[in-house]
């Protein structure tokens, strides 16, 4: 006679496939959400690295990085070797990474695959060297489909400028010149003996408290025989000037005398 299945045995086997079939199933989508993140990791990573080299590619090869020092900044202005790309910006808009040079259109250089946010530029003096420049951003992967696909990453570093304005000939006005600097934009300190602060001028002088502040001596130097014409215009001129030989050299002030209106030659040796 044969003997069948009891009840109990029939929902013991029934219960341990129930039980593989869960772990298969949790195995699977460990599996599946590994492979989905893999996956949005390899897209920003892909898209940062393109980013980067874009980067510091305009960074490096850059005439001027025309953005405030030690500030923080969304956008990046520089100029470079071409006039008629210049100005040039990076900027973000609506989570994608724009170039637009010389008020052109915007050229994108991340794709809809991925949403960036934080983009910011600092600038870092470093005279004598070249500056540098700390860029940071957070690149994201958004998928409609999936909330197991999202993948965000901060990306951090540092690029420093290889290239810089360099002048082969001598540098003239044209016909229509350009200032030099501005009060809100000061030059750096040139050779570490011309500094510049507010309207003032120092000459080894890193502080200078008058708009032109010397520290060390003054020297004239003159190869006139004689003095120049001393009348309103030239009020407040320093001249020295010798005859040769063993004659006396004369450095004299051009100003008005007391109790006079008349501007002339005040001897001073």
């Amino acid at each position: 006679m044969k003997k069948g299945f009891t009840l109990i045995e029939v929902l013991l086997a029934v219960s341990i496939f129930t039980v593989i079939v869960i772990a298969f199933i949790g195995i699977l989508s460990t599996i599946t959400e590994v492979q989905v993140q893999s996956s949005s990791g390899a897209a920003v990573n892909q898209e940062s690295q393109f980013l980067l080299q874009k980067l510091q590619y305009y960074v490096q090869t850059a005439s001027l990085i025309d953005i405030p020092t030690s500030t923080a900044t969304t956008s990046l202005k520089f100029d470079v070797a071409s006039n008629a790309l210049d100005p040039s910006y990076i900027k973000l808009a609506t989570g994608t990474v724009y170039l637009q040079q010389n008020g052109g259109p915007l050229q994108p250089l991340t794709s809809n695959r991925v949403f960036v946010s934080g983009l910011s530029f600092t600038r870092h003096a470093n005279p004598p060297g070249h500056d540098s420049v700390s860029i940071s951003y957070t690149m994201s992967y958004f998928a409609t489909s999936s909330v197991a696909q999202a993948f965000s990453q901060l990306f951090q570093t540092s690029i420093e400028q290889v290239s810089a304005a360099t002048f082969d000939t001598a540098l003239y006005a044209s016909s229509n010149p350009e200032p030099l600097g501005s009060s809100a934009d000061l030059w750096s300190p040139i050779n570490s003996i011309m500094y510049f602060v507010g309207t003032n001028v120092g000459i080894n002088n890193s502080s200078p408290a008058e708009q032109l502040s010397v520290t060390g001596g003054v020297q004239l130097v003159s190869t006139a025989t004689s003095s120049i014409t001393c009348n309103a215009t030239a009020r407040g001129t320093l001249d020295f000037y010798s005859t040769g030989g063993t004659t006396q050299d004369h450095l004299s002030l051009c100003a008005q005398a007391a109790g006079t209106t008349t501007v002339s030659w005040q001897t001073i040796y």
